[in-house]
């Protein structure tokens, strides 16, 4: 982690104004004394501060004109009332029973702000949605605003369904709430920011994803994708276009729009404001349980990575004029990873370029290169990162020898756990493409004499090596 710059000494300091602290010598020869925060804990690989909220989070997104967060929760209450269907609409029953019959619990849904500097609830922000009412998206949408210089403005969209139960017909609501300034309460400077809610109505099925595009609004309701534009606060439809079974996620980048299904893999969208339509681009043909995507960008390339139910993660390519594309309907599999857990979300960001990116041999374009990390339902944190041919050349090659060189952990051989699984049989090979970064790290810690043999192999230095190694570490060293 850079502060500033680099390091040239550095030693242990403790005395009754700076405990367990230490001392250091900047680049520019400046002294300076600093001691670690007390309430992070240092025992995992990042330092990791707990927040305790004493519910259950389901969103957070970032609202940067605020500089907040927005989080959903929900509290699971018992409850003994239940909607039935009586022919005509659904009517509420109430179930006496005794006290020792366990009662459901029922999710009640509710949406804060947090502040960064205190990580605390900002007081008299809590919203309570209506009752039955579940969260399915929460997205922080730049929607056309003629009151900015960009002419976009950041606003908070939330979609909801109400969960009824199975012989009632879902609905759902799309909340739109903007974060103003207000006076502060005195004595309490959080309170400068409050929820204003711009548009709140009830649509024709539930709203599963939400997103923007072009400072348009698009949301998944029911079976179809619509394209809002706000106007006078309320919405006004622009384009609409039919899709698979349950569409989950959302995801745009200019006028694309990256559509993931729960059981149909990814489809490609693209609207045109000057026509108002919204076409079909491209899709994968084959099933799978997506259970989130991201879009991976080198500089002008840009894939599509998916996280799948058999804890793959598989990179789709856009590519017309290839000839496996059918003039570009299908969307390509460039490559494909066997993680082993279940990731459940990805988040992008753009590469660290450090102070002497200038005179450094970096690995090429990394400035126009994003890494897009991943979070997984074991609570494992990993990323990947596009990586020019010749050193994902030489890892490869590495890769190869070290499955042979060391001895696997518990008899498993990495590159056959690492080869893409699937529940269904495919007609087609698995792609690879993607190097094990644990696999290709673990050539550090082999003593020097096993290191100049393995890169001998290669035909390479144990110092090129460890230089893509170093590179990569640097480029990734966010946190």
């Amino acid at each position: 982690m850079g502060i500033d710059g680099a390091v040239t000494c550095f030693a242990p300091f403790h005395n009754i104004n700076c405990p367990q602290g230490f001392l250091y010598f900047n680049k520019k020869a400046e002294l300076r004394i600093g001691v670690l925060p007390t309430h992070l804990s240092y025992d995992a690989p990042w330092p990791v501060r707990k927040v305790p909220l004493r519910c259950t989070p389901h969103f957070a997104t970032y609202h940067l004109e605020s500089k907040t967060y927005c989080v959903v929760t929900s509290l699971a209450e018992p409850t003994n009332k239940y909607y039935k269907f009586n022919g005509e609409d659904k009517e509420l029953t109430v179930e006496e029973r005794d006290d020792r019959f366990p009662f459901p619990a029922q999710e009640r849904f509710s949406i804060l702000l947090f502040s960064p500097v205190s990580w605390e609830v900002i007081p008299n922000t809590k919203m309570e949605l209506e009752e039955w009412e579940h969260v399915t998206c929460l997205k922080n949408v730049s929607l056309a605003y003629e009151g900015t210089r960009s002419g976009l403005k950041g606003y908070i969209a939330v979609g909801t369904n109400y969960n009824y139960g199975e012989d009632i017909t879902s609905r759902g609501r799309i909340l739109i709430f903007d974060i103003i300034e207000v006076v502060p309460e005195p004595g309490q400077p959080l309170t400068k920011n409050r929820f204003k809610m711009v548009y709140s109505k009830e649509q024709k099925g539930p709203v599963t994803a939400i997103t923007h595009v072009l400072g348009f609004l698009v949301s998944a309701v029911g079976q179809k994708i619509y394209i809002w534009q706000l106007k006078d606060n309320d919405l006004v439809g622009v384009a609409f276009i039919d899709t698979n079974i349950y569409i989950h996620q959302l995801l745009s980048i200019k006028s694309l729009i990256l559509v993931a299904d729960v059981y149909k893999s990814i489809s490609l969208l693209r609207f045109q404001e000057e026509y108002r339509t919204l076409s079909l681009v491209s899709r994968d043909f084959r099933p799978s349980e997506v259970y989130t995507c991201e879009f991976l960008l080198d500089n002008t390339q840009m894939g599509f990575l998916v996280a799948d139910g058999d804890k793959n993660v598989v990179l789709y390519m856009y590519q017309p004029e290839s000839r496996e594309s059918f003039g570009g309907q299908r969307l390509l599999r460039k490559a494909d990873f066997h993680l082993g857990q279940h990731i459940n979300t990805f988040f992008r960001i753009r590469c660290k370029m450090p102070e002497n990116f200038a005179d450094k041999k970096y690995l090429q374009g990394a400035e126009k290169r994003h890494i897009t990390m991943f979070a997984t339902l074991d609570g494992g944190l990993g990323y990947v990162l596009p990586v020019p041919e010749k050193t994902y050349r030489r890892l490869l090659m590495l890769q190869n020898v070290l499955v042979n060189h060391i001895a696997h952990t518990g008899g498993l051989n990495p590159k056959a756990f690492r080869t893409y699984k699937s529940a269904t049989k495919l007609l087609s090979n698995p792609a690879r493409g993607i190097i094990d970064g644990e696999l290709v790290w673990l050539f550090l810690g082999l003593p020097t004499s096993e290191k100049q043999e393995v890169a001998k192999k290669i035909g390479t230095k144990v110092d090129e090596i460890a230089d893509d190694l170093a590179d990569i570490e640097r480029l990734t060293a966010h946190f």
